[in-house]
């Protein structure tokens, strides 16, 4: 994603010449605050369907309307910030928070503070490295100078200690290119040990989840030193050294993986040892099972999905096209699959940037007018009724007000590559979207019986269960104290049954609720017994703009909870389904 990291950096060199002011007037958020707002401690066992959010330093207004977008107010249920040390703390003087806290910073914290009055779960990446910590003076991707990582660590998790509930690490480490001058014993001993030891240091007994760095799926880069191989094989082995070292696996409680479309999402990877995301997935599992790690999780890092025509994109159903109908596909077979296996966090990009790569799940608004009034061939009505869709990737450089239009130098998106163009939304984002109903925004949700898994399975029987995709994902939800099921059937065609059975409380599962957790959700839901109620809701998803499709909405009669299980028949079956169960109140 070397594309990605330059635009990065250009981005964030326009911004370092305005001033910045913040979007949100509210002093910072204490943790117990976050408690009295009926927050609850993020554990591995929960799960989350969020956005990658990074705010625009300089343009307030223009992060004010952003937070308030579907997709962050209602539809994510926590938000993954990275952090670029370099833009953080860009001279030494910035390391004094009290006085001379970056304007990069001062951004990040107010959307921070917004994600928790919202009720979201937020996590932290760390990456890059400013020119004054780096052994070689230069800023980015370097090899910082023994010791200062942790103490930028100390720093950033004292400041935002309660309001973020989870570091990674660092970033696609296993490229020699993002750790310039560095190898995996300075990643393994600086980086991920000591890092680790500073959040815990920071956050005592206060709730924190530590996990280290996914991998870039990229065959041909040259792997950081002290990897065997290259590509899939370098992946490999950079996961068979964090699991050999007893003191890493000690303070993590979770390794991560690339969850994409790029390379490895649809086999260019090396297939001897990843020949998708989800294989990638399976291959750290098997690790950490041969291992004894059945208590630590896997966890999302990065995660996108390429809609437009680039290079990277996929024309995976052979129509001769790469848009964003593949996209819809893409999206819905990699989490499906992810989720499924047991994968409890997932996040994509938000929303269209300047990168090389066309990833957003909604597309930029023309928040105040001003692109159009530069230029008004860059906008088109919004079928909402709100403000103008900008129909071309475009950089905004400086402030709200007075900002300039420039021309980002990579593959430039037009309006032609919209399905829907006064969609706000990109059409992936509606198959996100059905996948974030797991995680219901800011109620808390843990993870429910998993498919196939002996005496926690989520058994689905019936004719109307049929197709080459198949999917069965269950939560349950504390706050309501409901069950929630996803299932997906690609040649479900809506006429006849199929049926339904769930564990009725939280059972023993082999990685999630597992008792390994500080917090045992175990024995939790309804009681053999109970009365309770399914709501189904069934439905296609149109791949012109996202539209729901033969929708229905059935509410079964009371049923009894018998054996510890719920069984239900679903009348006819879609292929999209959501199935709620709760108490029968009545």
């Amino acid at each position: 994603m070397k594309n990605l990291f330059n635009s990065f950096i250009i981005f964030c060199s326009i911004a370092a010449l305005n001033s910045c002011s913040t979007f949100h007037n509210s002093d910072k958020i204490t943790y117990k605050e976050t408690l009295s707002k009926g927050n609850y401690d993020w554990t591995t066992d929960h799960v989350h369907v969020g956005v990658r959010w990074q705010p625009f330093p300089g343009r307030p207004k223009n992060n004010a309307a952003d937070a308030t977008r579907p997709v962050i107010s209602k539809d994510s249920s926590y938000a993954q910030f990275w952090i670029n040390w370099q833009a953080a703390e860009p001279r030494i003087e910035n390391t004094d928070y009290e006085n001379n806290l970056s304007d990069y910073l001062k951004t990040i914290e107010k959307a921070v503070d917004v994600c928790i009055a919202k009720g979201l779960k937020v996590e932290f990446v760390h990456w890059h490295t400013p020119t004054w910590a780096s052994t070689n003076g230069e800023g980015g991707s370097q090899r910082a100078k023994d010791g200062l990582y942790r103490e930028f660590v100390m720093r950033i998790a004292t400041y935002f200690k309660g309001r973020v509930h989870a570091y990674q690490l660092s970033h696609e480490a296993n490229l020699e290119h993002m750790i310039k001058g560095g190898d995996i014993n300075y990643l393994i001993e600086e980086i991920f040990i000591e890092g680790a030891k500073a959040i815990r240091k920071v956050y005592g007994d206060e709730p924190v989840l530590i996990s280290t760095s996914g991998c870039s799926p990229c065959e041909a880069c040259h792997p950081l030193r002290g990897l065997d191989g290259k590509g899939g094989a370098a992946v490999n082995d950079y996961y068979d050294k964090l699991i050999a070292n007893k003191e890493l696996m000690s303070l993590v409680d979770a390794l991560n993986l690339n969850v994409t479309d790029h390379f490895d999402g649809y086999g260019n990877m090396d297939g001897n040892y990843l020949s998708s995301t989800w294989d990638n997935y399976d291959l750290v599992r098997d690790k950490l099972d041969a291992a004894g790690y059945y208590d630590k999780q896997i966890l999302s890092s990065e995660s996108w999905v390429v809609w437009d025509d680039g290079n990277n994109a996929f024309d995976v159903n052979g129509d001769g096209l790469k848009n964003e109908v593949d996209a819809y596909e893409k999206t819905l077979t990699i989490l499906g699959k992810c989720l499924e296996r047991g994968l409890n966090t997932v996040n994509l990009p938000w929303s269209d940037n300047s990168s090389a790569w066309s990833m957003g799940l909604t597309k930029r608004r023309d928040y105040n007018g001003r692109v159009k009034e530069l230029n008004s061939d860059l906008v088109t009505s919004a079928n909402d009724g709100g403000t103008d869709i900008i129909t071309s990737k475009v950089i905004l450089a400086g402030q709200d007000d007075t900002f300039k239009l420039m021309e980002p130098k990579h593959n430039v998106f037009t309006i032609d590559d919209y399905i829907n163009p006064g969609d706000p939304n990109h059409l992936h984002y509606y198959i996100w979207k059905w996948y974030s109903q797991l995680s219901s925004g800011s109620d808390e949700v843990i993870r429910h019986a998993t498919a196939c898994e002996p005496k926690n399975h989520i058994t689905v029987l019936g004719p109307a269960f049929t197709g080459v995709e198949r999917y069965r994902i269950s939560t349950f939800n504390r706050s309501k104290k409901s069950f929630t099921v996803l299932i997906y059937a690609s040649a479900a065609t809506g006429k006849i049954w199929t049926d339904l059975t769930i564990p009725a409380r939280i059972q023993t599962g082999k990685y999630s609720n597992n008792g390994s957790s500080k917090i045992d959700f175990r024995g939790e839901g309804f009681a053999d017994g109970a009365k309770f109620i399914a709501t189904i809701t069934t439905k296609n998803i149109s791949k012109k703009d996202g539209s729901d499709l033969d929708k229905k909405v059935i509410k079964t009669n009371p049923e009894v909870v018998k054996d510890g299980k719920m069984k239900i028949r679903i009348p006819v079956l879609n292929k999209f389904t959501k199935i709620e169960f709760k108490l029968n109140s009545q």
